[in-house]
């Protein structure tokens, strides 16, 4: 008999992740309804029910809320024994937009999202577009919300641009963009149009919009915002670095001073916030400062580089 998500806070045996994460999707789906929150299941498993990517195993349940309703959302699951993963403060490129939460009885994360970058439109509009063109998935032997397939392989695209300097050599967007062609007609042309329209993402995607047989213009996002997508994009192999560098860049005045020392000293509790890290002693925090500092150093110069080439005033 299959198990209610709403009642599985606490299971009584341990969940195997590929068993966990479509169990917690629908688990949100149906505390979301339950609540009157808007959600959408968006990546992972999501993307395999539609065709989008191989199976395989996840090991997060990606939901995108309404906006205004993000916190509401959280509380509920707080209500369910989830709380924000705690980590180390680490400064963002790109604006906040999720929390990650945990259970002590779940093997997988959940990421609630607000909005999605690559998406420069207003956030509570992108999702009433995304919203409004949703579809049904089946996860957990239960249908859930989800986005489009069209508007699923989108957000697919902008997460791989935003990971990735070389995206468009990665093996998988080739299969994403592979999938998208073959449903290619004017159904789906109208759609891309409609929700590049509302989410200005026509240039972040100019090359895959244009195999996908959209026409320009493509200058819908500021010379500012693309600065500081590139700049995400092309540091992110560098981990932290490309983002304290950006941080200490934007500092006014002597508060630069003050960010450069969180970044090369940050407090012995904001480090014990790193998995394994919780009751470590003086020394082992000396060595993890170590090498931090040689990791700093080693991936310093094409950070600098990357951050600096695509600043735009």
């Amino acid at each position: 008999m299959q198990q209610d998500p709403e009642q599985t806070g606490q299971p009584s045996a341990s969940l195997p992740m590929a068993s966990a994460t479509p169990l917690a999707y629908a688990m949100v789906d149906r505390l979301a309804a339950k609540h009157g929150i808007r959600v959408l299941a968006i990546k992972g498993p999501v993307l395999a029910e539609l065709g989008l990517r191989p199976q395989k195993v996840s090991s997060d349940a990606d939901i995108l809320v309404e906006p205004e309703k993000l916190s509401a959302l959280c509380a509920v699951l707080e209500a369910q024994g989830w709380k924000d993963r705690e980590v180390r403060f680490s400064p963002s490129i790109l604006d906040p937009h999720s929390r990650t939460l945990i259970h002590l009885h779940w093997p997988c994360d959940i990421d609630v999202h607000s909005y999605f970058p690559g998406f420069f439109g207003p956030a509570a509009e992108v999702f009433d577009e995304l919203w409004s063109g949703r579809i049904t998935v089946t996860l957990a032997n239960l249908r859930i919300q989800t986005p489009s397939r069209v508007a699923n392989g989108v957000v697919a695209l902008l997460h791989l641009q935003r990971n990735s300097p070389d995206a468009r050599e990665n093996t998988y967007h080739r299969v994403l963009m592979d999938a998208l062609l073959e449903t290619d007609g004017e159904a789906q042309r109208a759609e891309l149009v409609r929700l590049a329209e509302v989410g200005r993402f026509r240039r972040i995607l100019e090359q895959e919009l244009r195999v996908l047989g959209l026409e320009g213009p493509f200058d819908d996002v500021s010379d500012r915002d693309l600065a500081r997508w590139e700049i995400n994009r092309k540091t992110h192999a560098e981990a932290t670095t490309g983002s304290w560098l950006y941080a200490i860049r934007t500092a006014a005045g002597w508060s630069k001073l003050a960010v450069f020392v969180k970044a090369v000293y940050p407090s012995a509790e904001e480090l014990r916030k790193d998995p394994g890290l919780g009751g470590s002693g003086v020394l082992r925090l000396m060595g993890v400062r170590a090498k931090r500092l040689l990791h700093g150093v080693r991936t310093f110069p094409s950070a600098f580089v990357s951050l600096f080439q695509n600043w735009r005033q």
